[in-house]
């Protein structure tokens, strides 16, 4: 089974795993989705304490969504209710509802032209629904807004990866790592990249630093076992992937991987053993999971 994993960043402070965008996977993909929760905007309305800015800034998408929809309706200044529009959107894409979700982010780049989480969250929303171009659109003009914003360059470097400009995609991680060496996230996409253009030992580099800086991330472990598995290095690949299985139970890719790698060493048994739990873990597609 052949993956290729994308690293996305939804803030500086948090980034979600997309598996399988450069191979042209959508969102709901089983456990794989763009986005898998809210970031938490901490004081993103520092002047304001009333109880519905308040729930606007917490975790919980519900209250999220009834807090800012409350607090928008108070006609707070121009910059904190752009704020406000791109933390519902984010509670709406949480819950699937990616009309609205596309809506409220336009609200808030209408609102404030430079507010440049916006655009990259729909930038994010654009790339999971296929529209590679709007995406790089999204991104590059967050970067004219904020040249020195690295998770921008990241994204955009997802969307080059995914129509195959692989140069443009390397530049763009390179950028991404040269303003925040310790971006896990843009090491990971970079080693998927080389990865991809069959540049093993760079990948392999790429992934132990993204663990080195982000230890307890599974996809990280995944890709640095694929990229085992390029060098037909099935033990220590059978490694990483029990590492990802272990930080993450119900990691339905990582179970196909070890399966795919018990199978290539010969441990027949432990290989169906894997394609079992997998097939448990996602029933829907129980023929991906089989055994070949």
């Amino acid at each position: 089974m052949r993956r290729s994993l994308s690293f996305v960043v939804i803030t500086s402070a948090l980034f979600a795993t997309a598996a399988a965008l450069a191979a042209g996977a959508n969102r709901d993909s089983k456990g794989e989705g763009l986005r898998t929760g809210i970031v938490n905007s901490g004081s993103f309305l520092p002047e304001v304490t009333s109880p519905s800015s308040q729930q606007c800034a917490s975790t919980d998408p519900a209250r999220i969504i009834a807090g800012c929809t409350a607090f928008l309706r108070t006609s707070p200044p121009r910059i904190t209710m752009s704020a406000a529009y791109t933390q519902r959107g984010l509670a709406h894409e949480a819950r699937g509802e990616y009309d609205l979700a596309l809506a409220d982010y336009d609200q808030a780049i209408m609102t404030d032209p430079k507010n440049t989480a916006a655009l990259r969250n729909r930038g994010d929303h654009y790339l999971g629904a296929g529209k590679t171009e709007r995406a790089i659109a999204d991104y590059s003009e967050a970067i004219a807004t904020e040249p020195k914003g690295a998770e921008a360059y990241n994204q955009r470097g997802i969307a080059y990866l995914t129509i195959g400009a692989m140069a443009r995609a390397l530049a763009d991680y390179d950028q991404a790592i040269a303003l925040n060496p310790k971006f896990a996230a843009a090491y990971g996409n970079r080693g998927e990249a080389y990865r991809t253009d069959a540049q093993t030992d760079k990948a392999i580099a790429d992934f132990d630093m993204a663990i080195k800086l982000q230890p307890r991330l599974p996809v990280a472990f995944l890709s640095r076992g694929l990229a085992k598995e390029d060098k037909s290095d099935f033990v220590h690949a059978i490694e990483d992937f029990t590492q990802a299985i272990k930080l993450d139970p119900k990691y339905v890719a990582a179970y196909d991987e070890r399966a795919s790698a018990y199978e290539h060493i010969g441990a027949h048994d432990k290989a169906l053993a894997d394609a079992a739990e997998a097939m448990k873990l996602d029933p829907e597609n129980a023929n991906a999971h089989r055994i070949k």
